[in-house]
Formats: structure tokens, C-alpha cells, sequence
């Protein structure tokens, strides 16, 4: 898991990758996130891209860019961050599924749609 991202799959499956984040979004919500490096900016850009309409996501950017800014990190970060703008912990989200055009898929699915996307973004 990363800060508005997560790993790309170099090793196991997509479903392996989902069953994890599945376990990390069941931990307390005030879990920090210390992931080993700073995407944060590029994976705004991704999430931004396919959840337009969120709220949290907008908020966030405008705390990304100031503190990116003033040459700070943004890690780390709250578990309940990333559930509400995450877009890899989203993957049940009905407007991310619509945006999609995947409504009806499983949160699976969705989620190795989102991955392949990311990877070619």
C-alpha cells in the first residue's frame, strides 16, 4: 500500500494483491502508513482521474500540494485517509464502477481493471 496507490504486481496475482489490501482496510482506521516511498503526486494524479467527484480526494490535493510545497513528505499517512480517497481501497465505490463502466463487476475485477490502468498511466 501506498499513499493514494498501491504496488505494481511483480510477484503472486491480482487476487493475492486484492486479499491483501482487503486485510490492511480491516486495521484500526488511525494505522499510520509509512510506505518505503513518496508516489503520493502521481498516484493523486491517477485517482484523479477515474473519482473526479470526490470530495476527500480534492481536500487531500490541496494538503499534498502545500506540503509538497514547502518541501515536505506526505507520508506518513492514516489508514482512514486512504479508505475515503484511495482508489484501490475503493474498488466497491459505485461511482468509481460507473466511471468505469463496470457496474456489476465484482470489487475483484475492478480492482485488476484500476491496476492495469495505473500501470500504463
Amino acid at each position: 500500500l501506498f499513499s493514494l496507490g498501491c504496488g505494481r504486481i511483480f510477484e503472486g496475482d491480482y487476487v493475492q494483491m486484492f486479499n491483501s489490501l482487503n486485510k490492511i482496510k480491516k486495521l484500526p482506521k488511525k494505522t499510520k502508513i509509512f510506505c518505503g516511498h513518496e508516489y503520493t503526486k502521481k498516484n493523486l494524479d491517477f485517482c484523479e482521474k477515474y473519482e473526479k467527484s470526490n470530495k476527500r480526494l480534492n481536500k487531500k490535493k490541496e494538503w499534498i500540494n502545500s506540503q509538497l510545497k514547502k518541501g515536505m513528505p506526505t507520508i506518513p499517512t492514516l489508514l482512514e485517509d486512504e479508505l475515503d480517497t484511495n482508489i484501490f481501497l475503493r474498488c466497491d465505490n459505485l461511482s468509481i464502477k460507473k466511471g468505469l463502466e463496470m457496474i456489476g463487476s465484482t470489487d475483484e475485477l475492478v480492482f485488476r481493471k484500476l491496476r492495469n490502468l495505473k500501470d500504463e498511466f
